[in-house]
């Protein structure tokens, strides 16, 4: 028999291995009691908005400011709640009544079990609105994937929409359009995002920080300090992780199966698309080839888009990338205001 390998030295190691995990244990336990008392001091530092309303056994978050009709409703982009129209909300609430709200487990609402695609989206947000005696008319506006679900919120319950801005939307062809990207390797979005989800109710990611710094790379300088502070808040919830996740999931799926968008026949329509020149982004495994390919390849697909409606009108954004309402927050004020004034 080896050395170490005897009666003695398994025993040894047995023991080693018990130390180890009951450290490990223990790690655990500290840091989930870490992370609930976190929760509670960020819910009490950062309470909802607006109100939190039952839906389909679960609580969703609206957050409604300003009067006047139509109102405005805003559907934020993937993985984003009500937080990502903090430059422009109240700016928006100034011209008439608007409405942010967040998707299952996204901000102030709760996660809900499994996915959930675009059908599900414009069901709960119709639900939503009942709930909480939201009455039309609306001005529909969906950011990015938010598009899709706003388009989809029409195909159901046209009745009461009298205009629609999508900015920078997605395109439900765009998974079989776009070029794909090269793989970023161990590093990928998808990969720390798996790592996130896992460690995130024993509060190690929180201790980490590292949302923190991703939002403060993100965020412009014009963020409000509460509206940042409250999005990390949200986004080191046990949930966090993981509502991301499903919501990527559901998203994909749903282009999983590439069909033209539905026409909206004379529905006002107003396309705000990016025009900043797209740029290399390594860590995700883009090149500055593939990042001008794809651009054409999109805005090809936002003049379709815009083409959906009889009345529909593009407009570009020459000094933004994706996300408008954070890169040039005047011009989605100025478009939604602009469509406000239209249809009354």
């Amino acid at each position: 028999m080896p050395p170490g390998l005897g009666t003695g030295g398994l025993t040894k190691r047995r023991k080693i291995c018990a130390a180890l995990a009951g450290v490990l244990v223990l790690a655990c336990v500290a840091g989930a009691l870490y992370q609930s008392f976190a929760e509670g001091a960020d819910w009490r530092a950062f309470p909802p908005p607006g109100v939190l309303v039952q839906v389909g056994g679960s609580e969703v978050h609206l957050d409604c400011r300003g009067e006047g009709l139509p109102v405005v409703i805003l559907e934020a982009g993937l993985t984003s709640g009500s937080t990502g129209w903090a430059l422009v909300h109240d700016a928006m609430a100034a011209e008439t009544r608007v409405c942010a709200y967040d998707r299952p487990g996204l901000d102030w609402s709760e996660p809900i079990e499994g996915t959930a695609g675009p059908a599900a989206i414009a069901q709960r947000l119709r639900g939503v609105l009942g709930a909480a005696g939201i009455a039309g008319p609306y001005v529909l506006v969906g950011m990015s994937a938010g598009g899709v679900y706003v388009r989809e919120y029409f195909a159901q319950f046209p009745e009461g929409v009298v205009g629609m801005v999508l900015v920078d939307s997605s395109h439900e062809a765009q998974a079989d359009r776009l070029e794909p990207i090269d793989d970023p390797g161990p590093m990928a979005p998808e990969t720390l995002l798996a790592i996130c989800r896992v460690l995130q109710p024993f509060g190690w990611v929180r201790a980490s920080g590292y949302l923190d710094s991703v939002i403060d790379e993100r965020s412009p300088r014009e963020m409000p300090h509460e509206a940042a502070s409250a999005m990390k808040a949200n986004m080191n919830r046990s949930h966090g992780c993981r509502a991301i996740g499903l919501e990527i999931e559901s998203f994909h799926s749903a282009l999983a199966d590439p069909r033209e968008p539905r026409s909206l026949g004379n529905l006002p329509l107003l396309v705000l698309s990016q025009g900043k020149p797209p740029v290399a982004m390594d860590e995700l495994g883009l090149s500055l080839e593939n990042a001008r390919a794809r651009r054409v390849v999109w805005d090809g697909l936002q003049m379709e888009l815009a083409a959906l409606s009889s009345r529909g009108e593009r407009r570009v954004a020459v000094d933004s990338g994706h996300v408008i309402q954070m890169d040039q927050p005047a011009l989605v004020i100025e478009a939604v205001g602009d469509m406000v004034r239209g249809v009354r």
